[in-house]
């Protein structure tokens, strides 16, 4: 959608809401680009963050912690505008297009769970992180949950922190499964 399309259909909302005959309270219908969520309902976001601080003048110069983990979007219509947002705790975020599909920011949102790990695997890859593969973990909660305090890297500072990660999302995922 081009500026001039934006501002002829702010100009036209604006002359409908001055429009005494017209009580419409429903929103438009969005244009046929216009973002719209699909029938499953939630979106994925694989989100990737360092733990570690880098000193500039240190010593022993330690490379960033990575850590990995999945962010389920579900969004909601916005009654004024007829736009779909995401509220992340801080603001709202809204869906832009690009080439390869949707992006919330600069970041993929992806339409399943399995799309999100394959990118946080690539991320991992090229982190050097070893890649801890989830359906290799027990499917036994008490034994995942031994493997997570054990590798806790708050209590541990030898912990593998891949391991963590991959312990808490299998955890997360057995947890939605039960519900």
């Amino acid at each position: 959608m081009t500026n001039a399309q934006r501002r002829a259909a702010w100009l036209a909302s604006r002359k409908a809401e001055m429009d005494p005959l017209h009580h419409d309270s429903k929103p438009e219908p969005a244009p046929s680009g216009a973002f719209r969520p699909h029938e499953a309902g939630a979106y994925y976001l694989a989100a990737v963050g360092t733990v570690g601080t880098f000193k500039m003048f240190a010593r022993d110069r330690k490379p960033p912690v990575y850590t990995y983990g999945i962010a389920t979007v579900h969004f909601e219509l916005n009654p004024e505008t007829g736009t779909w947002i995401w509220f992340d705790g801080e603001k709202n975020q809204f869906p832009r297009r690009a080439q390869d599909g949707w992006r919330l920011g600069s970041r993929r949102l992806h339409e399943t769970r399995e799309g999100a790990e394959a990118e946080l695997q690539r991320e991992m890859a090229k982190n050097g992180d070893r890649v801890t593969k989830v359906h290799d973990l027990p499917d036994d909660v008490t034994a995942l949950k031994k493997i997570r305090s054990a590798h806790h890297p708050d209590r541990n500072t030898d912990a593998d922190q891949d391991l963590y990660q991959a312990v808490v999302e299998k955890l997360d995922r057995i947890r939605t499964l039960s519900q």
